[in-house]
């Protein structure tokens, strides 16, 4: 009967080639199908008034939305203002960035290598803040909310400051904190709409999705007691920034190709109800004229 057990001389050569294809190939092998984490920087703005608990569940499920939908491992950061996370962009720091449109528009022509990738979408409306005032105050413009009592609420977005910032600005070249006599924050937006209704304070900023939610369920106490004194002009959605040349093709394509499809999935569509969107969608034809028109509105503060 032939033998079939291994000598040593062939059991040293199957110990090398193994050792070969171990060690001279794993490494490449392995980060090739386990790269490392990717790196994204989302600005402080979004999370302006917000708890740590708060910060940390965001950032939490976006970083499980993202393995689910791409398998790609992330790191979300949020301390840094726009000027930040572009600046770790370009030294390489960061791999993506998500800011708001308006916050791209001041940095873009400075930095014409950063590109948009994905836009966050709400197809359900346009993103306005309209400013709003108690009914029985009778105020026909801005002016007349000077030395008022306002209400900047909690979950308050970006948008909502930089409005009142112009606004307060062009009626009195001062900002909010100077022009108003008080400024409050109620727990929610809600909360806000409804202490201005009851005469508690005398007027409040909101987003479109927050109007539209109050009206519908509380229209009779709306009719009654609020109306809109200022609407801003659109903001458009917020975006998802790389550095040409900063993220592997293939990363790239699987970055983006996975958030495409992030709001078919249970845990995406929980995640976007929080953030108010409705899915990550291609950059519109039309993004570069509305990042245009936003710049003109609100310039960079660090013009």
């Amino acid at each position: 009967m032939e033998s079939t057990r291994i000598t040593c001389p062939q059991a040293a050569a199957t110990v090398i080639l193994l050792g070969v294809a171990v060690f001279g190939t794993c490494p490449a092998t392995l980060e090739a199908q386990n790269p490392p984490p990717i790196r994204i920087g989302m600005t402080s703005a979004f999370f302006v008034d917000q708890t740590q608990g708060v910060v940390k569940i965001a950032t939490n499920d976006f970083k499980e939305v993202l393995k689910q939908t791409t398998g790609l491992r992330g790191e979300l950061t949020s301390k840094d203002d726009v000027f930040a996370v572009v600046q770790k962009l370009q030294n390489k720091a960061l791999d993506f960035g998500i800011v708001h449109a308006h916050e791209f528009a001041w940095v873009r022509k400075k930095h014409p290598d950063l590109h948009p990738l994905l836009i966050a979408a709400n197809k359900r409306h346009e993103e306005r803040v309209y400013l709003i005032v108690r009914k029985s105050l009778g105020a026909k413009s801005i002016d007349d909310l000077r030395g008022k009592k306002l209400d900047v609420p909690r979950g308050a977005n970006e948008p909502c400051r930089v409005f009142l910032t112009k606004i307060c600005a062009a009626a009195a070249q001062k900002p909010p904190v100077g022009f108003f006599g008080s400024i409050v924050k109620s727990e929610s937006l809600i909360d806000g709409l409804d202490q201005t209704a009851r005469g508690k304070t005398d007027a409040t900023v909101v987003d479109t999705a927050t109007l539209e939610f109050y009206k519908e369920v509380k229209s009779a106490v709306f009719a009654k007691n609020l109306v809109v004194l200022r609407e801003s002009e659109v903001f458009p959605p917020a975006v998802i920034l790389y550095r040409a040349g900063g993220v592997d093709s293939k990363i790239l394509a699987r970055f983006r190709n996975g958030l495409l499809k992030a709001h078919e999935t249970e845990m995406g569509r929980d995640m976007m109800k929080e953030w108010n969107i409705d899915a990550f969608a291609p950059i519109p034809k039309d993004f570069d004229d509305r990042l245009t028109a936003i710049l003109k509105a609100y310039p960079s503060p660090k013009n």
